[in-house]
């Protein structure tokens, strides 16, 4: 299902994209329906992401690349690695987003990474940031944006369907 034009754009950092393959409880390819959540936040923000109900996902070549990177240091396969991101482009397509390569224009935080994170939230109008860096969470709020960590992103998502 495509993503309607109510919906709220939203970025996921690197922190989340890798935790969602290799932290507590992955079922990669699977990803469980949330509600209810489970004990791998961030994979759960991958599945709210797949409902394309109330978000669009927003990447950056740079967040992929990136991930990738990490999950290699992990010891993850190139060929998992490669099916892992193949999939997440697959959650941007279905949940409305884009992957782009934004401008330079934010300059707020030490960390050039989390700058480039900051970028993309700017180019893509995304009133959301969920990421597990305190770097980018300390600034929460930042130019009117949540910066979320995973489990409180879901939180508030879970608390907002209970009303559904």
């Amino acid at each position: 299902m495509a993503a309607s034009s109510s919906t709220t754009s939203v970025v996921f950092d690197i922190h989340v994209l890798v935790n969602a393959l290799v932290g507590p409880e992955s079922a990669f390819p699977l990803l469980a329906a949330v509600p209810p959540s489970t004990s791998n936040a961030s994979a759960d923000c991958l599945s709210i992401a797949l409902d394309a109900d109330e978000f669009r996902l927003h990447l950056s070549p740079h967040i992929l690349t990136n991930t990738v990177r990490v999950l290699r240091l992990l010891g993850i396969s190139a060929e998992l690695a490669e099916d892992y991101i193949e999939t997440i482009l697959d959650i941007v397509a279905e949940s409305g987003g884009q992957i782009i390569d934004p401008p330079r224009t934010v300059f707020d935080v030490d960390d050039y990474e989390d700058n480039l994170v900051l970028d993309l939230v700017v180019a893509t109008d995304s009133l959301i940031l969920v990421s597990d860096d305190t770097d980018l969470t300390q600034l929460n709020p930042w130019n009117g944006r949540l910066i979320l960590r995973p489990r409180d992103f879901v939180s508030r998502v879970v608390q907002s369907r209970r009303g559904r």
